[in-house]
């Protein structure tokens, strides 16, 4: 069916000027049905109360169960994507669950600390991992960038505090205040700096909210959610187009529909390639649609 000339106006309006342009869905058919990897397990997981706790916490009251399901079934989409890049960078695929406990994996989930994206980067953090953050580009939206860089941001945490619970503490709160919690406490170990009251509370709960989230989601029968069917993440090619390129010419030059194009590279938030770049490259699908 042909778009009308006056919708077509409609949803170029949301998209060059609504703040939730970057919320545009995947179209849910350019995702095929697969088995979900099978990787090595490299981080412990301890049977402690704090990890008791949040198990109860995340399947015992309705609306808790519900928006842990939520979780369950988006993560359903990328957690292929996600661990893939994880592995091929050198990094445990467990952590991917450290995305579950900080968006959901909601894409464009923004926290009141303006944290963006699924691995809910900072804008300093962001950059200095390697993403692209600006008034035209914030690449915290673009899961695949995002997601290499978490990778890299992770790896770096790990070879500074020897562990990954101390690695993901850092994530939460920042390497300075791990750091200090150590300074303080003469330990490594990520349970003496927690119950000894050296870090946050929120960081103390941080490592249980990851392991309880990875033991769920692991057995969901057991704690009586449903299976879930994995998906292999849309084949993306990059393809370099010149500067200021909107991307409804991108979109007819490739024979693409407009909103797949818009929901692939949420990052670009005015629906264009930054002015101010010789190129810069867009994620396209592999195959037309």
């Amino acid at each position: 069916m042909r778009r009308s000339p006056t919708r077509w106006i409609l949803f170029l309006a949301f998209v060059v000027f609504s703040p939730l342009a970057h919320a545009v869905p995947i179209p849910f058919e350019l995702f095929q049905e697969s088995e979900p990897r099978v990787w090595q397990q490299k981080i412990r997981t301890e049977s402690r109360p704090e990890v008791t706790m949040w198990i109860h916490y995340f399947t015992t009251r309705k609306r808790d169960r519900e928006r842990f399901d939520r979780f369950m079934w988006r993560g359903a989409l990328y957690k292929n994507l996600i661990q893939d890049i994880l592995v091929e960078k050198g990094v445990p695929s467990e952590l991917y669950y450290l995305a579950m406990i900080e968006s959901g994996f909601t894409r464009s989930a923004k926290s009141s600390a303006r944290a963006l994206g699924v691995w809910q980067f900072g804008a300093a953090t962001g950059r200095t991992s390697g993403l692209r953050i600006d008034r035209e580009v914030d690449e915290r939206l673009d899961i695949v960038r995002a997601t290499r860089a978490a990778a890299v941001h992770l790896k770096s945490l790990h070879q500074q505090f020897g562990n990954w619970y101390l690695a993901m503490a850092a994530y939460n709160c920042g390497i300075g205040c791990v750091k200090r919690a150590v300074r303080r406490s003469g330990s490594h170990d990520f349970w003496k700096l927690a119950h000894g009251g050296y870090l946050p509370t929120e960081t103390a709960n941080y490592v249980p909210k990851f392991e309880a989230a990875m033991k769920i989601t692991q057995n969901p029968a057991s704690y009586g959610f449903e299976e879930k069917t994995y998906y292999e993440f849309p084949d993306l090619k990059p393809v370099r187009v010149t500067g200021g390129k909107k991307l409804q010419e991108v979109a007819a030059t490739h024979g693409i529909p407009l909103r797949t194009l818009i929901a692939l590279n949420p990052h670009l938030l005015h629906a264009q390639t930054p002015r101010e770049s010789r190129s810069y490259k867009v994620w396209l699908p592999d195959e037309r649609m």
